[in-house]
Parts: structure tokens; sequence; C-alpha cells
């Protein structure tokens, strides 16, 4: 705790508490002798009470030195935690102002934003300081170190500050703030951070950068967080709107998934749902109290000659404070279906594979799109199959094929380093022989070396959970692979360039890939244990029970889909981004195209892109929906298109709660203000410090009333009971 006078001479005035105790040993008078018949019975009296006479005497003294002295203390009006010794707020000040101009500052509970807010709290800040203060501007969504500005400099700063789709935390324009203020000469130092606490513009999970540096600075750096948002929030948003695929098959009409999503009260909206450019319906929700509902709509059959699509769900009737999540756009595409080839020695090892990709479209829902067509064949057949032929297919399964000719590897050969994807699935029929011949080495992952049969063995955890094939419901799908039992597999030895994708519980290699770089690139897919089941065990065929059916363990359905996705290169293709991410187009380089041209929705922002090398990457586009359009001398083109969202996380708008300031700041840290009055209630008490002259004064008046009782009490002439006394 600290205190500062204003008037710190006048608290020498504290002295004066010994004058009563000079004047008590100088201006003591000589008792004078009085000749009594009753002296004898005096003196008996004062025996017995000068003990009390004394404690009273001292007591007297005591009240009136505290009584000097407290006086002298309230004439140098000292004050608590006062920021400087000057005691004034008119002190040159370091003074760094960060404003979050995330997009949920664009809530518009009357009629400002809440942004607006945060510029006129910080220009009544400017108003009160003293000319020769440096202020730092600091926006959340632009790095760099802030220049010192004036006041009025400053004033014209905030008056250009925006809102912003792609958002830093806030803890690192703090952290900027920070490091500018220490730096900085004033006498004082403040940085006052202007926002929602909403969650969603916080890192919680890290403390602030630069505290340790601001505990080095001699008069401290005073936080400031103004929580600017009302206490009660009324927004509808979309949450989410996307196609069930990216990719969908011509000819097939494409189900748009939508989440409403409410907070506050119970309401009722209307939502719209458009397709290139055209309404194409419209639903009422009704929506609980902080509820949520998903609705569905249906595209009509697309055109198969027109690959892209791009839509929007929209929120339509009175807008809500918050507008900038009524709407979310999507983006997906259309192609034929992808062709797969199913090769294998029995029937039963290839239909596992084939229900999964391409299943009875009398078991699926209706409407439900067949993304695969697959045609299941002998091994015999695969002879009369040539290059051409194969080079349609998306995919190739050799399904437990016991050997293949010299001709059919060279076709598999050359299928592979072309681009084509080969997924060979091992079991009981293998022969090692054929696998492991010179010219098959060269292209399977792995050389075979044994069956092993393992004891409770299962397939381990994915080590890498970003992968393309374990992508979609990772943690999910690796702790479902935990529970699936694996009685035999493959002993294999991967060569250089391969890279194990799953293992074993045991660690041993469970799939490994082997990629082959080119125009495009070839990939081969080796899994050591069969892609089917056999239901009784102890049959010598049943190896696994991987392929069991979707309702008991949906892994295998999932990794088949994803497997032909990812060869034919859409697993990792997205068309639909948040604000600050990258775009990541996918580019066919076998049509050379030269010049590539991006354009927004509406046909007024255009902008010439650099020709890529194998994708085009867009550095963190803005919002809305865009197409880029490719083309060579030879007059060819290619469309190609994506939809950028406002960041999904600030709709929901939770609020920050005191332990997430106290990770962040320390509990002592920061002074947390709700409104104007409250911000200048903390300034003038962390500024000017606490008034103790109020309770000074109140002491003062309490020790002169006690003087006065005791002075009367202890020096009351009184007669002692029984006596007789005369008057004269």
């Amino acid at each position: 705790m600290e205190i500062s006078l204003i008037h710190a001479g006048l608290a020498a005035g504290a002295a004066l508490a010994a004058l009563p105790v000079i004047l008590h040993l100088f201006m003591k008078q000589t008792p004078k002798r009085v000749v009594f018949p009753a002296l004898q019975l005096i003196r008996e009296r004062q025996k017995r009470s000068r003990k009390t006479m004394r404690i009273k005497n001292w007591l007297l003294l005591l009240a009136r030195m505290a009584l000097v002295a407290l006086m002298a203390l309230a004439l140098a009006r000292p004050r608590l935690f006062s920021q400087t010794s000057l005691g004034d707020q008119e002190v040159p000040t370091a003074i760094g102002l960060v404003f979050d101009t995330s997009l949920s500052m664009g809530y518009k509970p009357r009629d400002k934003t809440l942004l607006q807010e945060a510029k006129e709290q910080a220009y009544d800040i400017l108003k009160k300081l003293p000319s020769s203060s440096q202020v730092f501007v600091v926006d959340s969504a632009e790095p760099g170190v802030p220049p010192p500005l004036s006041t009025a400099t400053a004033r014209k700063r905030i008056d250009g500050i925006t809102l912003h789709a792609a958002n830093r935390p806030l803890n690192q324009a703090v952290t900027q703030a920070y490091n500018a203020v220490a730096e900085c000469d004033r006498p004082r130092h403040e940085v006052y951070v202007l926002t929602d606490m909403a969650r969603s513009a916080w890192d919680r999970d890290h403390p602030v950068e630069g505290l340790d540096k601001i505990k080095k600075v001699k008069s401290g750096v005073t936080t400031y967080l103004v929580r600017l948002a009302p206490k009660e929030i009324h927004n509808v948003a979309v949450a989410e709107a996307a196609p069930s695929s990216n990719v969908a098959v011509q000819g097939e009409a494409v189900e748009i998934r939508a989440k409403i999503r409410s907070q506050g009260p119970a309401t009722k909206r209307m939502v719209e749902f458009e397709l290139d450019g055209q309404r194409r319906n419209k639903q009422e929700v009704t929506l609980e109290a902080n509820g949520e509902t998903e609705i569905r709509f249906k595209t009509p059959k697309l055109n198969p000659a027109v690959a892209l699509h791009q839509g929007v769900v929209r929120l339509s009737g009175a807008p809500d404070p918050l507008s900038f999540d009524d709407s979310r756009y999507f983006t997906f595409k259309v192609q034929p279906a992808m062709q797969v080839l199913v090769v294998s020695d029995r029937e039963h090892d290839a239909n596992f594979v084939a229900d999964a990709l391409d299943p009875d479209p009398d078991r699926l829902p209706p409407g439900t799109p067949r993304n695969c067509r697959v045609e299941s064949i002998r091994t015999e057949k695969l002879a009369s199959l040539g290059a051409e032929t194969l080079k349609h297919y998306t995919a190739v399964f050799l399904l437990n094929v016991k050997e293949l000719g010299e001709a059919e590897w060279g076709r598999l050969n050359g299928y592979v380093h072309n681009g084509g994807g080969l997924v060979i699935g091992l079991g009981e029929y293998a022969n090692p022989d054929d696998y492991n011949r010179p010219a098959v080495a060269e292209l399977l992952p792995g050389s075979l070396s044994r069956k092993e049969s393992p004891k409770n063995a299962t397939f381990g955890r994915i080590s890498d959970l970003t992968h393309p094939l374990f992508r979609a419901y990772p943690r999910q799908l690796s702790e479902m692979l935990t529970q699936i039992p694996v009685y035999h597999y493959w002993s294999i030895t991967p060569p250089k360039g391969s890279r194990p994708l799953l293992a074993f519980s045991d660690g041993a290699p469970a799939l490994v890939e082997r990629s082959f770089q080119g125009r495009r690139t070839g990939r081969v897919l080796l899994w050591t244990t069969p892609l089917a089941r056999v239901s009784d065990t102890r049959d010598r065929t049943a190896w696994n029970e991987f392929a069991l059916p979707v309702g008991e363990n949906w892994a295998f359905f999932l990794l088949m889909k994803q497997t032909v996705n990812y060869l034919a290169g859409t697993a990792s293709e997205s068309l639909n981004y948040e604000a600050g991410q990258d775009v990541i187009l996918p580019v066919d380089p076998t049509q050379r195209l030269k010049n590539y041209v991006m354009q927004s929705a509406d046909g007024k922002t255009t902008e010439r892109l650099n020709p890529p090398d194998d994708s085009l990457v867009i550095v963190s586009p803005p919002l809305g929906q865009w197409t880029v359009t490719a083309s060579n001398t030879e007059g060819l083109k290619s469309v190609i298109g994506y939809s950028v969202n406002p960041p999904l996380a600030e709709s929901s708008y939770l609020p920050m709660e005191t332990s997430d300031l106290d990770t962040l700041f320390g509990k002592k840290g920061y002074k947390l203000a709700t409104d104007a009055e409250s911000l200048k209630r903390e300034v003038i008490q962390q500024r000017v410090g606490f008034e103790i002259f109020p309770w000074l004064m109140g002491l003062i008046l309490i020790l002169v009333t006690l003087e006065n009782l005791l002075a009367n009490k202890f020096y009351r002439e009184t007669a002692p009971r029984g006596a007789v006394g005369a008057t004269t």
C-alpha cells in the first residue's frame, strides 16, 4: 500500500504532537501548602487514587497528542494508492489505447455500434490529457510498433479505425501497447483496452506478454479494461451453411444444411436460400431462448454444363443488433461420379469395399448422391484392360490378390506414374514371391516378409491426425480404430521414401503410403491386413474385424470414402473458408493455364494473380464469394471459386470471466470498468489516490469529543462519600 501527500511539508506539523508534553513539563504549578484538619484523611485518599490518576493523566495526554498530530496530517491531504508523487491529474502521460476491431464490436445495442462507443470513450480520455502527453493507438488487427502521437493526431488516427473480419488475439495488441508505453519517458503510464470482452477476441490459455517489462517501470503501468458490451446479448445468426459435399455429382440434387442459432429470448425468423444469384426457397424457423435449430434446403438437379455453384443462406426481415452473421456463403463444384475398379480373386473380398463406396441405392435415403461408381472384376479379367482404360479410373483396388502377371504390374505402374491411385489390401492368398519381384518392388510401399499372428492386437492410434485420410473426425476415428481386433497381418519392410500412416498396437505398419511425383501425383496405399471380414474367426481367412457394418463401426466406411477422395485429390480440397485463412485451390498442371483473374460475385473487384506451380494460394482474401478464371493462349478456360465467411466463433458472443482475466493479467494487474462512470472512478482513484482527508476530519472530531469528556471527568471535583464539607 502506498501513501502520498498533496502538502507534504505540512505533515511535519505532526511533530507538534509533543507540545502537550512540553506544556505539561514546563507549566507545572507549584502546589500550595494548606493547613487542614483532615490532612491525614486526604493523604490516605491520595495514596489510594494516585495510581488511577496517573493512568488518567497519560490517557488525556495521549488524546491531546493524537489530536494535534491528526490535525497536521489532515492539512497535508494524504491519499492512498496515488500513482505519482505529484498527486495531480494534469501529469504528462504515456497512454496506450487498444481498440478491439473484431466483428463482434459491430454489435449495435442502441443507435451506435460498440466500436463507435469505444471511440467516444477514447475521445473523452484524450480530452483530459495535458498536451505534453504521448498517445499510442493500437488496432487489434494491425501488427507493428505504434508510433507516439499527440492528442490531436491520435484523434485523427482513431477516426479511421474500422472493423476487421480477420483479427489477432487481443493479447498481442496489448503487448504492443505495453512495449510502447514502457519505453516512454513520461511520469505516468496507462493502457486502456476498449473491448466487448468476447472470448473469441482473446487467447485465454496464455498470459499477456510484457507483464514483466511493465513491472520494471518506476511509476508502474496501469491497465484499464473497458467492457463495452451490454449485459444481455440479443442475436440470431446463421451459424453454418454448407453443402453435404464440396464435390457434387452431375445431374443430382445437393442438400444444403444450415444451422440457425439464437442468443437471447425466443424468437421467429425467416430464412432464405439463394443459389447462383436466384432465390430458391425460404422457411420460417422458431427459435427457443438461447436455442439452435437445423434446416435443410434442396437444390434442383444441377446442370452438367455448369461446374461451379455458389449460394448463400441469410436471415430476412428486421435486422438484429449484430448483422455480420445474418448470412453465410458456400461454394461447391460439380463433376461426374468417380470411377473405381475393384480387383479380387474372390467375390467375397471385393464386396466390403464395393458396398462402402457404392452401396445399393435401395438401401440409401432418397436423394443421397452416389459419388462413386464401382466396377468389380476378377483378377484374370485385369489382363484384358489396357492402359487407356485404366486411366479413366480414379482408384484401383487390389484385394487379397494372389499374384499378377508382369504385364498387369507394368500397366499398374504406368497408371500410378501418370497420377493414378492404387490401393492394395493384403490377405491370406497374397504370394510374397510375386509381390517382392524387383519390378513390383519399385511400385509397392513395402516388401513382404511373413505372416504375423499377434495376441490381442488392434489398430493403433493415428499419429498424424492432419493427414487427409483421417482429417474427418480424427480423434473419434483414432479411438474407434483402437477397438478393432486384428488376428493376422503381413510383416513388411518399407523402402526409403515410404510413409507409414497407421500402425498396429504392437507398432508394426498397418497402412503405408508411397508417392510418385509427376504432372499429377500418383499414390500407392498398402494395407497389411485385408479390407474384408470373415464372420467365423476360426477360418484361416479371418484376419480382422475391420469391415464391420456401419451401425457397428463406421471407421471402415469413412476410411474407404476418404481414400477415394484422397486419391482423386478432393479429400483436402476446400472451397469454403473463414476470414484470415489462406485459400488453396487445386490446379490441373496438364492444362497449362497461364492467366488467372479473381473476381468478386458482384463483378466490382477484379485482381490478376500470378500463375501457380501446383496449387493457387490466395493470402487472406476478403469476405464474400469469389471466382478465379484461368485461361491460356489456346482459348482453354477453367473456372474455380471459393467463399469466405466471418469467423464462426465471433457469433457465439460468450463473455470473458474474471478467472480468464486473472490468467491473462494477474489478479491485481488490471482495473475493470463497465461504463464511463466506473472508468472515471477507477482512473481518479489510481491517478490521484483515495482521499483520506474526510476520514481524518471525522477522527479529529471524535478525538476532540473524547478529550473533552476525559478532561471533564478526570478533573471534576467531587466530594468523597460520607465527608462533611464547608463552603467559604
